[in-house]
């Protein structure tokens, strides 16, 4: 069970707070977060050897193991999600026998998939609070900001350029090449603008506004198409959750944007006509990525059942194949022609669960709530005499505690918002590039489908506990 000091205090808004103590597994958790984003290895070689996010990945499921047994809880939190994240691994592994390289396609779940798996179910049982969720999201937008901090000063300094003048990440892993580099700063670049619009602590708001402002000078500097495409995407689902609410802000991001058009590179321009203008494409990159699609296509058509291994699209050489040694650079397409249409099916299945998620928390978000001036107050008195030993539900809430505050139901709209366009921005960069084992996925789809949790634990406790909650005194939030 979750552990929470329910220790209540009236915080500077009003509402009462219950003070949380973090348990290990959570704790280790962000520390592996942050070690796979940042990557010190890459800037100090010493730390190479210590192999850091492994051992911090090892302590947190050692600690997720003690902490669910000890409370008499299964080993890992089941839902669908975690369920369909097995079954893609099971499809890799099932396939490895009629990969065109079996060691290859092992190596792809060895080293790479199962620590999803692992790492997604660490997720799903330990970000079980609202209070967790923003965190969890804070160490993302700050670590994609280093990195696109990092990415402008080399831009300027014309190191980390591949391509004549695009960047490249400053560390490997999810950030080297340019286009993932884009898709990941697009993905993460929508939790970072829900702050600048909906967030109350005005630091808060600052450090965002700095953070974006570097974030899409980076993704600028990439010269990504599709990063660029994903940018538009992604902005206008913004622009649709905040026009009703501050259309002033959409009216200032449009003008800055206008002003900003001047500034950007001729180059940047070029290659972006070369979206919709072959003549502009000078590196013949819009004509090879025509040839890989209806390639991917005939690959899938000739393997539909088991694919040509997990991995193994860049390693199929057939006699009729013109691009070589080349990915698919479409999600979809690399998914089919790897693991064929039930590994298709899987990873369709976790894309919708991520957008549904994220619609389901909404809603039930909206539905109606009480109007009594203490429709958010705990039961102080109950907590005063013994909150300790008070029963906890199965996600670790005090059973007489109120379930979401006002500051909970904010921060989950923040969430499931800035998640659906994440995902959509995801979804158009991810349509031209190869990235169904990486990692971003399955980051944003924790966070979704956590999000949902969240809110569907708080929103329904036994009508037998409401009926037998006894309390002392009660507490008013100030108006």
């Amino acid at each position: 069970m979750e552990r929470l000091t329910f220790n209540v205090r009236p915080s500077r808004r009003g509402s009462l707070v219950a003070r949380e103590r973090y348990d290990w597994d959570y704790l280790w958790m962000l520390t592996f977060t942050a070690l796979l984003f940042l990557r010190p290895q890459d800037h100090v070689v010493a730390l190479e050897s210590l192999h850091l996010a492994e051992l911090s990945a090892i302590a947190g499921l050692a600690a997720m193991a003690v902490r669910r047994l000890h409370a008499g809880q299964a080993l890992v939190k089941i839902n669908a999600e975690v369920v369909a994240v097995v079954v893609l691994g099971a499809i890799i592994v099932v396939t490895i026998p009629f990969s065109i390289w079996p060691t290859g396609s092992l190596t792809v779940f060895t080293e790479i998939y199962v620590k999803v798996i692992l790492i997604f179910a660490l997720m799903m049982s330990t970000i079980t609070t609202p209070r967790r969720l923003q965190q969890m999201t804070w160490v993302m937008i700050i670590a994609s900001g280093y990195i696109a901090c990092r990415g402008v000063i080399d831009y300027g300094s014309g190191v980390n350029l591949v391509e004549g003048d695009r960047l490249a990440g400053a560390v490997g892993g999810l950030f080297k090449n340019p286009n993932d580099l884009a898709l990941n700063l697009v993905t993460f670049l929508a939790p970072t603008l829900f702050v600048i619009i909906q967030e109350e602590r005005t630091p808060r708001r600052l450090l965002a506004a700095l953070i974006a402002v570097v974030m899409v000078v980076a993704t600028t500097f990439t010269k990504s198409r599709s990063g660029f495409l994903g940018l538009v995407a992604m902005t206008t689902v913004i622009a649709y959750y905040t026009a009703r609410i501050k259309p002033g802000f959409i009216v200032a991001v449009v003008v800055a944007g206008m002003l900003a058009l001047p500034a950007l590179p001729a180059s940047f321009w070029m290659r972006m006509d070369s979206i919709v203008n072959a003549e502009e494409d000078t590196t013949g990159s819009r004509a090879a990525r025509i040839r890989l699609l209806n390639q991917g296509l005939e690959v899938f058509a000739a393997n539909p059942l088991t694919g040509v291994g997990a991995g193994q699209f860049q390693n199929y050489n057939a006699p009729d194949v013109v691009e070589k040694w080349r990915v698919t650079h479409n999600v979809w397409l690399q998914v089919a022609a790897e693991l064929g249409v039930f590994g298709l099916l899987t990873f369709a299945f976790l894309v919708a669960r991520a957008y549904t998620s994220c619609f389901a928390a909404l809603r039930m978000l909206k539905r109606p709530r009480r109007r009594r001036a203490f429709s958010h107050q705990v039961v102080a008195g109950a907590a005063r005499a013994g909150a300790e030993q008070s029963a906890l539900n199965r996600d670790g809430l005090p059973a007489n505690a109120e379930l979401l505050s006002e500051e909970d139901r904010r921060i989950l709209e923040i969430n499931a918002k800035s998640m659906i366009a994440g995902l959509v921005g995801w979804s158009v960069c991810a349509f031209f590039a190869s990235v169904a084992f990486n990692w971003t996925f399955y980051y944003v789809l924790a966070l979704a489908v956590a999000g949902r949790e969240i809110v569907a634990s708080r929103r329904h406790v036994p009508r037998r506990e409401k009926n037998t909650m006894r309390a002392t005194s009660l507490v008013r939030a100030p108006a």
